[in-house]
């Protein structure tokens, strides 16, 4: 029965957390307006969200060894919920930065904290709980488009959106109080050899680092895209939410697949889809619905795919996951940042082009670690 609730309770925060996550890049536009800065000035909230990240990780690594998990998380909760509240009432691009950096701090450490009470609770049988973890998370990121659009239907700007999510999350904290935290238990003997261990976790997080460039330059990128592109402003917001739909709809389904196939097919499977879904967006006039939808579903469970693989195959105890949430962050930084330069440089046009270029490093350094671990 603990298990049970503190797996449901571990849900229901991912799903904040994915909300989280996914309300900067339909939100773009407004934030821009609300400081009135310009798109290449308003893409270094990118930078500040992934900075955050950063440094979120490396002291979740440190924390999570000393604190209880849940205290911990419970922490990162409060101060995001503050960050949410604080959002709509910034009056310059610093206070954008610091409040976004905070966002991206804490979102990461409560990211990393769950995946990790997950893994501990759950151990060998991990596998399908943190597919469903990281369902309920992009299940979050693709409500988030929509609850800004719904704030507009109430009459209020996106701002008001920040604040419905401020009210959901406020309940976690005082849940997680109530149920004790998973213990790290290091295993007997690990599949990788020791001498080896170092390396392939190198390459581990190195696809690690690139997907979620590819995954957030997608998620925070698509919907400016698409007003630069032509396309009406709720409109092209709601493309994030088809994104997240899509990967919603592919872990759903990864889940009974996975009974079939290999994890390493699965993640062979995904990026067949999404190397084939950058060059419909690159070669034909496909609809912006179709391309998000193709997008999303070749992102869907390539994440947890991969890191139930690495799982399997090493112990990820606190120092380890926070490093693999580092790469996550550094992914955030880069490609996300270099996005709003290279559109202003060589127009709205090089998205694609960018997008083609990430998946094939993905493509890349993922044969590199499945070859090292044969």
């Amino acid at each position: 029965m603990k298990e049970l609730s503190r797996t449901s309770l571990y849900c229901a925060m991912f799903i904040a957390i994915g909300a989280v996550a996914g309300l900067l890049g339909p939100s773009l536009i407004y934030l821009a307006d609300l400081i009135d800065a310009s798109v290449a000035e308003i893409s270094v909230v990118f930078t500040a969200r992934a900075i955050g990240n950063i440094l979120g990780a490396l002291l979740a690594g440190r924390m999570y060894e000393r604190w209880q998990g849940h205290h911990y998380i419970m922490l990162m909760l409060g101060i995001m919920i503050v960050a949410l509240v604080l959002v709509p009432f910034s009056t310059s691009l610093t206070m954008l930065m610091v409040l976004f950096f905070l966002l991206g701090a804490t979102e990461v450490s409560a990211n990393a904290g769950g995946n990790m009470m997950m893994i501990w609770l759950h151990k060998e049988k991990v596998g399908s709980y943190v597919t469903v973890l990281h369902l309920c998370h992009s299940a979050g990121s693709m409500l988030a488009p929509l609850i800004l659009v719904f704030s507009g239907w109430l009459g209020q700007d996106y701002g008001a959106g920040y604040w419905l999510v401020a009210i959901y999350a406020v309940f976690l904290p005082l849940l997680l109080w109530r149920q004790p935290s998973p213990r790290f238990e290091a295993r007997a003997q690990e599949v990788v050899p020791e001498t080896k261990q170092k390396a392939t976790f190198l390459a581990f997080v190195t696809v690690i680092f690139l997907y979620v460039g590819f995954e957030i330059t997608i998620a925070g990128w698509i919907s400016t895209y698409a007003v630069l592109s032509g396309v009406e402003q709720n409109a092209a917001a709601i493309l994030v939410t088809w994104f997240f739909v899509s990967i919603s709809i592919g872990r759903l389904l990864s889940v009974p697949l996975l009974r079939f196939i290999s994890p390493q097919q699965g993640v062979n499977l995904h990026l067949c889809i999404a190397v084939s879904g950058v060059l419909v967006m690159m070669l034909t006039d496909a609809s912006f619905v179709l391309v998000a939808l193709w997008l999303g579903l070749g992102c869907s469970a390539f994440f947890p795919m991969v890191f139930s693989y690495a799982n399997s195959i090493m112990s990820l105890n606190g120092k380890r996951t926070a490093f693999v949430f580092v790469c996550c962050g550094l992914g955030a930084l880069v490609a996300p940042t270099l996005t709003g330069p290279i559109i202003e440089l060589f127009s709205v046009n090089a998205f694609p082009y960018l997008l083609a270029c990430l998946i094939s490093m993905i493509v890349v350094s993922w044969y590199r670690l499945s070859s090292m671990t044969r």
